[in-house]
């Protein structure tokens, strides 16, 4: 098996280079950069790859297109921070997504469902069956974060405007988290035989003081989305 870890920012890859030590550089293009790793011994991974695909859709749409054509990864894990709609749920926990969907997307005029990309599926699901084994494996793992599954939705902007927020949980109700690339990834590699995990770390409560609370949590968020990589890299896949 073929697993590429795609991360936004190098603050969100650095537990990863860290841990896998040497690197090989396979492809960089715009901000997108493929570094291939040693996969972790006794799994079914045959080739691991380290992906910085810089911030938002765009650049998640291009890291995508290229992964896929340059190396042809059998299961892409998105990671990283993520902002959560939920104030009760812990910075530094972790959040697994059981779909990929938009939040900034509008073209009810034609009858789509909000955040629905015309001609394109309204959202595209994580199978339920890996999400179950996945939750299953965390609980009682003795983690010191929690792993919660919901949606994490996808926008280009970062959710530090109440009356955005507001406007967004109107539409889209039941949302836990935010993040600016993953239905993207989602999206492009759909096409493909590609299975895509979205696996973050809270790193702010969204509204007014989110990008401090972001500047404060990212490393605590990028520690623990890493650690629960890896132990989906090391005991489940």
């Amino acid at each position: 098996m073929k697993v590429a870890i795609v991360a936004a920012m190098q603050e969100e890859l650095a537990p990863f280079r860290q841990h896998f030590g040497a690197k090989q550089l396979v492809f960089e293009q715009a901000k997108t950069r493929i570094e291939a790793v040693n996969p972790p011994e006794g799994t079914g991974i045959s080739q691991l790859y380290l992906v910085e695909s810089g911030i938002g859709k765009a650049n998640a749409a291009a890291c995508a297109a290229w992964l896929s054509s340059q190396v042809g990864p059998d299961l892409v894990i998105n990671t990283g921070s993520t902002g959560c709609f939920e104030p009760s749920v812990a910075l530094g926990d972790v959040v697994i997504s059981d779909r990929f969907v938009y939040s900034d997307v509008d073209a009810t005029g034609f009858n789509y469902a909000w955040g629905q990309v015309p001609q394109m599926p309204a959202h595209y699901p994580v199978a339920a069956d890996l999400l179950t084994n996945l939750l299953a494996h965390f609980q009682g793992a003795g983690k010191s974060y929690q792993v919660h599954v919901g949606t994490i939705a996808t926008s280009d902007s970062f959710m530090s405007d109440p009356q955005r927020v507001a406007e967004i949980l109107e539409r889209q109700p039941g949302l836990l988290a935010s993040d600016m690339e993953s239905a993207a990834l989602a999206q492009v590699l759909a096409s493909s035989a590609c299975q895509v995990l979205n696996i973050r770390g809270i790193s702010d409560h969204v509204g007014a003081q989110a990008p401090q609370l972001f500047k404060d949590s990212l490393a605590l968020a990028a520690q623990n989305a890493y650690d629960a990589v890896l132990t989906v890299l090391t005991q489940i896949i």
